[in-house]
């Protein structure tokens, strides 16, 4: 696509020269800003991907938007499916960046209209200029909680910065004999699947395909997928996926299953930040702790590793009002939409 936008940029996509070159670049840029990213999601079942790139003037971009629709059951997409952008979009911070993020907005919101109930844009960083353009469009702001671990730090205070009680379980783990292997195997990802399927079936919700696992593993840098996975007495009990990028390690998804006495996914995720703090990484995104005043599970979990407690928000967008209130008639549509659960 080479289109014009009605304030006057041009419109490219990810097969641009200078598209990963802008995300490297950009302050706010992520894995999930990458080609090699929508890549991954275009080839699996349930992810039609809608990303495009604003070129300013002097033919260099500018400002950039990935989002995907996202259908959960086909023959009602149109109150069951959302748009969602899985990072907050780019743009350059001045007045032209933010004209042209406002004109890739209009576009996508026109092609999601009827195609999605709503649309959902998820920050991954403190919010910038996009903030002011998003609320410009129509969306709405939500409070939602996330923990960063500062990684800058030698192991021993990362381990004094955990609460007590998770070090007693993390060495519980290991005196047991649990342990932590790198996974980066087709095997690995039939181990993680698995595990995924118990933990989600547990909440209620549906798990992606899994071919998302497999084509991030083929298309994304093999330095940029972390999977490791937790045995003891030789079976896989936890395993986590994360991804790496620029100055942060991203735990994207994980799944364990429930043994008295044993937290195997502490486990990974204690080894996970000692290796990202040997290794130069800054952050530790824990991915997302839940809306904020509302019950969350694995937040306190996750806060048990010292990390800072930080409330970028999300935002929202609902195409149809009507067909919002159909959606949450069926309490199981509602559950597989997610924005409710």
């Amino acid at each position: 696509m080479n289109a014009a936008i009605d304030c006057g940029f041009r419109v490219v996509k990810p097969d641009h020269e200078d598209w990963d070159r802008y995300v490297r670049d950009h302050a706010n840029g992520t894995v999930f800003h990458t080609s090699a990213m929508i890549r991954a999601f275009e080839a699996t079942r349930g992810f039609s991907p809608y990303a495009v790139a604003a070129l300013g003037a002097d033919g260099r971009i500018i400002a950039m938007l990935v989002s995907y629709h996202v259908k959960t059951l086909e023959l009602a997409a149109p109150i069951s499916s959302r748009a969602v952008q899985f990072a907050e979009p780019l743009c350059d911070p001045d007045p032209k960046g933010s004209g042209a993020l406002t004109g890739l907005i209009h576009l996508h919101d026109k092609h999601m209209r009827n195609r999605s109930l709503l649309c959902e844009v998820r920050s991954i960083y403190e919010p910038g200029d996009e903030k002011e353009v998003l609320l410009s469009a129509g969306y709405e702001f939500h409070d939602y909680v996330n923990y960063l671990v500062d990684l800058q730090s030698d192991a021993d205070v990362l381990w004094k910065n955990l609460q007590k009680k998770l070090r007693q379980q993390v060495r519980a783990a290991a005196r047991k004999g649990v342990e932590v292997r790198d996974d980066n195997t087709l095997e690995g990802i039939d181990r993680l699947y698995n595990l995924l399927q118990e933990t989600y079936s547990r909440a209620q919700i549906p798990v992606p395909d899994k071919s998302l696992f497999v084509n991030t593993l083929e298309q994304l840098p093999q330095e940029w997928v972390r999977l490791r996975t937790a045995f003891f007495d030789g079976k896989p009990v936890a395993s986590i996926m994360s991804l790496t990028y620029g100055d942060r390690i991203f735990s994207w998804y994980g799944g364990t299953l429930r043994l008295g006495g044993l937290s195997p996914f502490a486990s990974i995720v204690w080894e996970d930040l000692e290796w990202g703090s040997r290794n130069g990484y800054k952050y530790y995104d824990f991915g997302g702790a839940g809306w904020a005043g509302q019950d969350y599970g694995p937040r306190g979990f996750k806060a048990r590793f010292g990390g800072e407690e930080v409330r970028f928000g999300r935002y929202t967008k609902t195409y149809s009002k009507m067909r919002r209130r159909l959606a949450e008639l069926g309490f199981s549509v509602s559950r597989r939409i997610g924005i409710w659960s």
